[in-house]
């Protein structure tokens, strides 16, 4: 195993991060032969969309920028692979442009799922979620407007953050030449506006669906906004109502 010798929390230029891990200097995701290490970065700093942490867990977006990820293509496969193939994954976080916060390193907590998010170019495109927890768990500073404690708090008021998040980036950069940059609310304390909670309805507890990445299965549970449901290939999986329904992911049959 390899050990960087780096504290949690410690804040490195991307120049450090080259000539600890001996990996390149561009990308999300850094594979180094070298020190048999894969460094992923979460950046904060730029972006339409931005990974979320749910439970202790960081929901990571895999690597390409624009059109369908591949779960099988370079790094995509080297992460989804880590807890066998012996590569040490450590993460660094970008909240501030050009300082990268280490995070320690992580595992993969879960398997690695599909979802729908927008490309660099706008269009919206699947993608690969790999959940990573830090192994041990720290308390490494995180942009709270992106941290959740359970996938219900993230159906209850995740879904509008990144558009907030964006506006709050367009924002700063205006002002940035007006004003000295202590004088910005910084992002980890932005109010957020609550939203609506939307009700599950009762009986739908037990119907065929058919999902457009998970394909055929059944509703097997209603937890407030979220729902179980057993899928034919893909097992069971707890997904948010409201997102399905707005986004015509699920199909009654």
């Amino acid at each position: 195993m390899f050990d960087p010798m780096l504290k949690i929390g410690a804040v490195l230029k991307n120049s450090d991060i080259v000539e600890t891990f001996k990996c390149g200097n561009m990308g999300a995701m850094r594979r180094s032969k070298t020190t048999d290490t894969l460094v992923i970065i979460t950046d904060y700093s730029k972006g339409a969309y931005h990974d979320k942490w749910i439970g202790g867990v960081l929901h990571y977006t895999g690597m390409g920028k624009s059109g369908d990820q591949d779960v099988n293509w370079s790094q995509n496969a080297t992460l989804a692979d880590s807890n066998r193939n012996g590569i040490d994954v450590h993460l660094f976080e970008v909240i501030d442009a050009g300082e990268y916060i280490y995070c320690g390193r992580v595992k993969l907590a879960d398997k690695p799922y599909m979802s729908n998010q927008p490309g660099e170019d706008g269009k919206d495109r699947i993608v690969w979620i790999f959940p990573v927890r830090p192994v041990p768990d720290n308390d490494v500073r995180k942009p709270s407007m992106f941290v959740f404690a359970d996938m219900e708090d993230y159906n209850a008021r995740g879904k509008d953050v990144d558009s907030q998040y964006s506006k709050y980036l367009a924002e700063k950069k205006k002002r940035v030449s007006k004003a000295p940059a202590h004088t910005l609310t910084r992002p980890e304390i932005m109010p957020v506006k609550p939203k609506v909670v939307v009700e599950v309805p009762a009986d739908i507890m037990g119907r065929k669906v058919r999902h457009k990445l998970f394909g055929y299965g059944t509703i097997t549970s209603i937890s407030r906004t979220i729902i179980g449901i057993d899928f034919e290939k893909s097992g069971e999986k707890k997904l948010g109502y409201e997102y399905c329904v707005k986004n015509n992911m699920l199909e009654f049959i």
